[in-house]
């Protein structure tokens, strides 16, 4: 089933056990414009509510672009109509931008803390809040035509932007993510699989079902398991110290060895088969 978010700019279909949601604006390099930001937020508040989704893949429609980040025209539009008396805010064009800035900063945010993974198929160019996304998520598969890239640092603006200054060093390391950052350049599909960023290049008419491929993988593993891991992840890449990361992970692991699905699992080891991640009584928390 397809889902419609926002004048359809924002698509959202269950593969599987995984939720494709699509940026369907590929006239403008699947930029956001405002109205798509409400609908992604929308759209992966959605999945995280769906206790039968174990995976959210986030693409753009078409082979050129992932995401452009903000849709300059849209933006400007809005301004245009405000000054014609035709729209409901008296904010000038830069406080617009300001405000659009807060609602995607609510995509990082909600990428960051969805129970479930986030898989990004990165089809293209991801510039700007396009590259920051893909960073927020959790994976990221490219296909050979992909290219990342912050360039505010050209134009006179920080580079630092919807949390990049934060992940990239996690993800690639400090001296990289100063290195991409500082001179605002073009990294193609190859040093960002050389470097880590994403796990796999791929034809870009294959991209799409790589992530797929990856969402369904972790949708064979126990749902609580997966959100805690995620978690314990995410928070002990802050963790003051050894011990703290240590007591973390163990409050995690008594949680989730007393649902069902670990009865599950240490039932099916005995009984030498695979275990199935079905029953009633594994909450998942939804943020």
């Amino acid at each position: 089933m397809v889902h419609d978010h926002h004048m359809s700019d924002i698509q959202s279909e269950r593969r599987d056990s995984t939720t494709l949601i699509t940026l369907d604006n590929p006239e403008a390099f699947n930029a956001l414009t405002p109205t798509m930001t409400s609908g992604l937020v929308a759209a992966l508040r959605e999945a995280a509510a769906d206790r039968t989704c174990r995976a959210v893949v986030l693409t753009g429609r078409g082979e050129r672009a992932f995401c452009a980040g903000v849709d300059v025209k849209s933006v400007a539009r809005r301004d245009a109509d405000v000054k014609a008396g035709t729209g409901s805010s008296a904010d000038p064009i830069e406080a617009q931008f300001q405000n659009l800035h807060h609602e995607l900063a609510a995509i990082i945010r909600t990428i960051h803390t969805l129970p479930v993974p986030v898989i990004a198929a990165v089809n293209g160019h991801a510039i700007g809040g396009g590259f920051a996304i893909a960073a927020a998520s959790d994976l990221r598969v490219a296909s050979d035509n992909a290219a990342f890239t912050d360039g505010f640092v050209s134009r006179g603006i920080s580079g630092c932007e919807l949390g990049l200054s934060y992940f990239l060093p996690h993800l690639v390391g400090a001296s990289t993510a100063f290195d991409w950052m500082l001179t605002g350049r073009r990294v193609y599909a190859d040093e960002a699989l050389s470097t880590g960023l994403v796990r796999r290049v791929v034809p870009v008419s294959e991209v799409v079902d790589a992530a797929l491929e990856i969402g369904e993988q972790i949708a064979k593993l126990a749902p609580m398991a997966v959100t805690m891991t995620k978690e314990t992840m995410w928070a002990n890449l802050q963790a003051p110290s050894l011990d703290h990361a240590l007591a973390f992970e163990s409050r995690t692991q008594v949680m989730t060895r007393n649902t069902g699905d670990a009865a599950e699992a240490r039932l099916a080891f005995l009984e030498k088969r695979d275990p199935v991640f079905d029953t009633p009584d594994n909450p998942r928390p939804v943020r």
